[in-house]
């Protein structure tokens, strides 16, 4: 499914603070696919909390990888502003630098 072509954007669903499956076939996946311009985003799947990427190992990998923290933003919440930014035309470089800034209410923390 990541190797889909014309995917722009992924928006992971992962434990707790952030964390992700440590298994190194995983981890390289994700940073395959931040090396081919796929924005990556991190959120929890928890109802409350945020994700904070350097607090666990596992988390630490996946921003050392390039993924995008979410912090405390719901899924719905990143998906909408991943196709405003996507859809009016800012370079990834932008996008990834708007994704750590809150726009519309979406990141609280």
């Amino acid at each position: 499914m990541l190797s889909v072509s014309g995917l722009r954007a992924v928006v992971m669903k992962t434990f707790g603070a952030g964390n992700a499956p440590q298994k190194p076939w995983f981890v390289e996946s994700i940073r395959k696919l931040v090396n081919r311009g796929v924005i990556v985003v991190n959120i929890t799947q928890c109802f409350k909390g945020t994700v904070e990427m350097h607090r666990y190992e596992t988390g630490l990998q996946l921003l050392q990888a390039g993924v995008i923290n979410g912090y405390d933003s719901t899924v719905e919440g990143m998906i909408t502003k991943l196709m405003f930014l996507l859809g009016h035309g800012y370079s990834h470089n932008e996008i990834v630098r708007l994704m750590n800034t809150n726009i519309a209410g979406e990141i609280t923390v």
